[in-house]
Parts: C-alpha cells; structure tokens; sequence
C-alpha cells in the first residue's frame, strides 16, 4: 500500500479515470452533514490566503483518505483506478469543481475587457480538472456507481448560464449549493482577485491522502473496516460489498447479480435508506429490512448494532453446507430480493384481498417485529392465497384484542420466531391450523384475550386517548369495512381515501355550549364517555368543522350533527349510526352503540 499526500490538482491532473465499482453505496451526502462542512473548510483556506503576507507559507486543509486500487485497461483506453473508499469525496469534489467553474464564465467580462484573458485563465484551470481529453464516459474523471451516472453526467454537462434549476436530484442540489456559495465569494469589490484566490484555494490547497493498494493488499477487508467521511457506512453497504466481492471471487456474472438482486436497492435509495423510527430506534429503512430477513433466515433475534457481523456467520455456515459454494452469494442475494419484495407488500400494502387488508392493519400497529414470521409465511404460502388469508385472521385477531385489553407486547419477537418455526418446520401440514393452535395454547401474559375480557375493555377502554390515533382509525376502518362487505345486497364496495377521514366526537369534547349534563351523569363520567368507542365515528376533513361543537338535533337557523350527518355522510358506519339513534344521542346511548359495535368487533376480530 503506497501512501501519497497530494492536491487535488494533481490527483485530478492527468488523463485517468477514478471509476467506482457496484459495491458501492449511491451519492448520500447533503447539505448540513457535509456540503457546509466541506465549504466551510475551503473558507477557512480563503481566508488564510487573504491575510497572506507577500509569499508566506500557508496551511492546506486535509480532506481524508481515499482508498484506490489500480485496474488493468485495454490498449488505448485510459489508466483506471477503482474507489475502495473515498467515492463521495470524490464526486462531490468534481460537482464543487463544476460549480466554481460555472460560476467564474456567467461573470466573466467579455474578450475586449483587458482582463478577459486572465478570467479565462482562472476558468480553464478549474475545468481542466473536472474532465479527460477522450470522448465518452472515459471523459469523466470519477465515474460513479450504476443509479449515480445520470444525475452525474448531467451535472457535469450542464451549461453555466443554466444553472440546472429544473433537476432534483441529490447532486444536482449539491451543485446549486456549491454555486451559491462561490458566486457569494466572488461577489467582491475585486471579483478577479476573489476568483484567482478561490481557484488556487481548491487546486492547491486541499489535500488528501491517496492509498494506492498492491496487489498484495486485500480490498474487500480494507472497505469494511473504513468509513466514508462523515457518513459511516451502513450494514446494508456492507453486506452488498461482501455479496459482490464474494461473487467476483467465485468468478460469477457480478454486472448479472447485480442488476436482477441489488440494483433495486441503489435505484430505489431515497427510499431503502430513509429513515424510520424515531430516538434511538431511528434507523435507514434497508437496515431494518435486513435485521429481519437475517432473524428470518438464521430463525433467532439479530442486534441492531450487530447486523454485519451475524451476516459474516450466516453467509460463513452456508458456505460450509452448501453442495456448491460457488453459489452461495447468489442463493443470499436471491433470498434478500425475495423478501424485499415481501417487505415492500407490507410496508405499501396496494391489493384488495383479505391478507392486504391484514398488513393495512399491521401497519396501524406498527409492530415490525413479526417481519420474520411474515417473510417465512408469505414464502411458504406464496401459492396458498385462502391458507395466508386465514393466518391473517388469526394473527390480527390475536393482536387486536390484546391492544383493545392493553396487554404487553415484550415477548412479542420471541412469539414471531415461533411462529417461523412452526411454518418452516409444517412440512405440508395444514399451517393454519398449527398457527391457530399455538396461538390458542398461549397463557398468562400472552394469552389470547377471551370474549369477555374483550368485551370488557372495549366497554370501558377510552380509546380516544389512549391509543395512538392511527390504532383508533384502524379499528373504525375495520368496523366501515366490515359493514360494507357483510351485506350481500348492498352495492358494490365503496373505495375511500382513508387519509381524507378523520375521527370526529359525536357527543363533543367541547360539550358545555350545547350538551348540558343530566342528573344521572357526571362531568368525570362524562369525560370517559366522550373518549369512548360509542362515541367516535369518522367524517371527511370537509364535513368536520361543520359538525364541530354542534347539538345532535339542530335549531331552524343552525343545523345540527344530525342533519350533516344525513346530508353528507355515505358510510354504513354513519348510516348505522343514524338509523339507531337519530332521535336521541347521550351518555346512555354511547354505551349503546359501544355495545353493538362490539358484537361487530367479536366478528371482525374473532377468537
């Protein structure tokens, strides 16, 4: 490994291509992270140079290492190097290159202004080094990863006088920061001396640290054991980086690989690495996936913190039973673009079926931890559609009453790799019933709750309140859906905008104005009431403010809840609602539509 410590001028100099290979994660920095950060030491440099007494010594800024590998090149081709590490550097300082060269040639004065020349000078300086002399890509000096190409090319073929104001993409907006800044700096009373200054600050006055490896040196090792600067690198970075590596290394189609079980990843990564979660449990969205598919292939719970290494043991045993181990990356890869598929089913659920419904619902209850069990299920019954259907009632069943009773949900992971392993080890047996009589054989504290406990909480529970809101929907989704689909004579079913809804108080939580107390009640008694089951129905977002604080019954000149209700409301659970109780709506009668509503939850949600 030789060490070099050089300008980016000099790195960028020659004719050479710094190209970055599959592994690599696509372009994530930003602005706040590490564009200003980046800006700000470039700043420091300027101002350095500005308090420059005559030819005084004047201190670089370091940027980090970079990490490259020389590559064989045919006959006429340019030298190429490969990024081990540095990739993310490297691009964004060939966009901070473009930009500062743009932002010199809009300002620049025209050829009979005596300093046209020297303009053009400061220009030609900064654009020798965002480009070779060939044609075709070989003309790019750093040529990303696959999904980064596009957005690349385009900023680097960009015209100044556009600006690249139409495009959003992440390097495009890394350019239009960069841009900004710079024209900020030049905006001076000497805009020649400002443009000469910056450009001798980025050609010779940031520095790295060139790692060129030998071939002695091994890449793959040296990649996981390095950080990009300022983004450390993700499981899912490193998990890919072994998959490919491993690939080459058993001389299997990489590019193929690639493209049928990862590109997905790289092309889809505003989404694959968004975050979900919140506090300490935030975390990119292609790292959770990961964690359960891994808990789901190795059949026990996998550490957060530790997702690489339990990789590095499970790809290490299927590598010692496997019949042919040249395979083995490509079986991994298969089985993770498998449940990706299945994650990406239950976190967008799009179909109609009763199974789509389930994960609708799964979703409201947010518990990730049954992912396991799910990619196992969805694998094993991919061609049982009616015996997923079933596990999906009992599931939801069993996990809606035990919201609804308010039950603790601890043991939760070690109940969703149970389940797995009823499933992996069904061996054609009737998996509905397996999972039916292991819910059903449940005890203490994760017992399945009866129909009396269920009943009890339902009465009693304030759900409005207590569950988080979305739980609250879910639960008057379900009842509007169920009344929608157990009616063999109504029309067709109806398709809302579920997100146009909200839930709205019958009986007002501002009561006061139009529902005075009765003797029987109490305002403590009231204020459970109001929060109750009984009380809650959805209207649209247009219909809620009309109804408000509203009486039940309206007067001549102001209508009330009632009247909007018959007027506006289309769904059963409001024309239910209406039927029952439209001559009279209190504290007596909330418990009556609780109860009713209850006996439509037991069907929904039974045991």
């Amino acid at each position: 490994m030789q060490p070099n410590y050089i300008e980016i001028s000099k790195l960028f100099s020659n004719d050479e291509r710094f190209t970055v290979p599959l592994f690599q994660r696509p372009y994530v920095w930003s602005r706040e992270a590490q564009w200003e950060p980046l800006w700000d030491d470039v700043r420091g440099v300027l101002y350095r140079l500005e308090q420059r007494k005559g030819d005084a010594p004047v201190a670089s800024h370091f940027l980090g290492t970079i990490v490259l590998e020389q590559k064989p090149t045919p006959t006429g081709s340019l030298t190429r190097r490969e990024v081990i590490d540095g990739q993310q550097r490297l691009t964004t300082l060939q966009i901070l290159l473009k930009a500062t060269e743009h932002a010199i040639q809009v300002i620049m004065p025209g050829p009979e202004d005596p300093d046209s020349e020297a303009w053009a000078m400061e220009r030609d300086k900064i654009a020798r080094l965002t480009k070779n002399l060939s044609a075709g890509e070989e003309r790019f000096k750093v040529w990303p990863t696959n999904e980064d190409r596009d957005p690349f090319r385009q900023v680097l073929e960009a015209k100044a006088e556009d600006g690249l104001k139409e495009s959003s993409t992440r390097m495009a907006e890394a350019y239009r920061y960069f841009r900004s800044e710079v024209s900020k700096y030049l905006s001076s009373d000497h805009p020649l001396i400002s443009a000469q200054r910056i450009v001798t600050a980025l050609r010779d006055f940031l520095k790295l640290i060139v790692l060129d490896l030998d071939q002695s040196d091994e890449p793959q090792a040296i990649f996981e054991t390095l950080n990009a600067h300022g983004t450390p690198l993700l499981p899912a970075d490193l998990i890919k980086n072994w998959l490919l590596w491993e690939a080459a290394r058993q001389k299997q189609d990489v590019q193929g690989l690639y493209e049928t079980y990862w590109r997905p990843f790289d092309r889809d990564h505003q989404y694959w690495r968004g975050v979900v979660g919140t506090g300490h449990a935030a975390r990119p969205r292609v790292d959770t996936f990961l964690q359960n598919w891994l808990s789901k292939e190795t059949v026990e719970p996998v550490s957060p913190k530790h997702i690489y290494d339990r990789f590095l043991r499970f790809a290490a045993a299927n590598t010692l039973t496997s019949s042919d181990a040249s395979v083995v990356a490509q079986n991994i890869m298969s089985s993770i673009r498998n449940d990706a598929n299945c994650f990406l089913r239950i976190d967008i659920p799009s179909g109609n079926g009763r199974f789509d419904l389930f994960l609708e619902r799964m979703k409201s209850l947010d518990l990730v931890v049954f992912h396991p069990f799910l990619f196992g299920l969805m694998d094993r019954l991919q061609h049982l559609p009616n015996a997923l259907e079933q596990v999906a009632v009992l599931l939801e069943s069993y996990l809606v009453r035990r919201v609804i009773c308010g039950m603790q949900t601890r043991s939760y992971g070690t109940l969703s790799l149970k389940l797995l392993r009823t499933v992996l080890d069904s061996d054609g047996q009737d998996v509905p019933a397996l999972i039916k009589a292991q819910l059903l054989g449940l005890d203490g504290t994760d017992e399945w709750p009866s129909d009396e406990a269920f009943e009890r909480e339902w009465m009693r529970r304030q759900f409005y309140g207590y569950f988080r809101r979305e739980r609250v929907l879910m639960i008057l989704r379900a009842l509007e859906h169920h009344y929608q689909s157990s009616n063999g004579k109504s029309e067709p079913l109806m398709t809302f905008d579920w997100s146009k809804l909200q839930i709205e108080h019958i009986l007002p939580q501002t009561w006061q104005p139009n529902w005075p107390l009765t003797p029987e009640v109490t305002a403590e008694e009231r204020k459970a009431n109001i929060q109750g089951i009984g009380n809650l129905t959805l209207v649209s977002q247009a219909l809620n403010p009309t109804l408000s604080n509203a009486a039940w019954i309206g007067s001549d000149t102001k209508p009330g809840k009632r009247e909007a209700l018959h007027k506006y409301a289309m769904m059963q659970i409001n024309r239910r609602l209406l039927d029952e109780f439209g001559e009279n709506w209190s504290d007596e009668t909330i418990k009556q539509r609780a109860k009713m509503l209850f006996e439509d939850a037991k069907i929904i949600w039974p045991k």
